[in-house]
């Protein structure tokens, strides 16, 4: 069962690669949102000023928007780590691996599509080897990511 699971995680972080940037951009953008916006102005303070400030909230407010805070912030640095980690790790897969990688992951080719493209580039290989890379591919991968020994 745990051999599926790092299977699967690779396999999701190579097919969701492409897409990283714009989670990065639009999980930057919802943290924009939530943040208190705060101006440089000069606010006298006395008697005369009684009435609260938009940025005055409730401590349950200020707790709710510190916790989404945290946790957009942890999603923003995972998805940065990943992308990191994907793209230093494709930079030493072969030229074949690679070739694999794109036809399967970012182009989303069927198994059978990427046999024949990979035949066609004149790396012919049997449905068998074709399983065999797949497997030493993504374990490469996740040994180089740390969810396999």
């Amino acid at each position: 069962m745990a051999k599926q699971k790092y299977f699967r995680h690779v396999e999701k972080l190579l097919y969701d690669y492409k897409y990283l940037d714009q989670a990065i951009a639009n999980l930057e953008a919802e943290l924009e949102a939530i943040m208190p916006q705060t101006t440089a102005s000069v606010v006298k303070i006395g008697a005369a000023c009684a009435a609260k400030s938009p940025l005055d909230s409730s401590q349950t407010e200020r707790w709710g928007i510190k916790r989404a805070e945290s946790r957009l912030r942890e999603k923003l640095l995972e998805k940065r780590r990943h992308k990191k980690a994907i793209k230093e790790i494709r930079e030493q897969l072969t030229d074949e691996e690679n070739t694999f990688i794109w036809l399967r992951y970012d182009l989303e080719k069927t198994h059978d599509e990427v046999m024949e493209a990979l035949e066609s580039r004149g790396q012919p290989c049997s449905r068998r080897q074709y399983f065999y890379m797949r497997k030493r591919v993504i374990n490469k991968i996740a040994r180089y990511l740390g969810l396999l020994e």
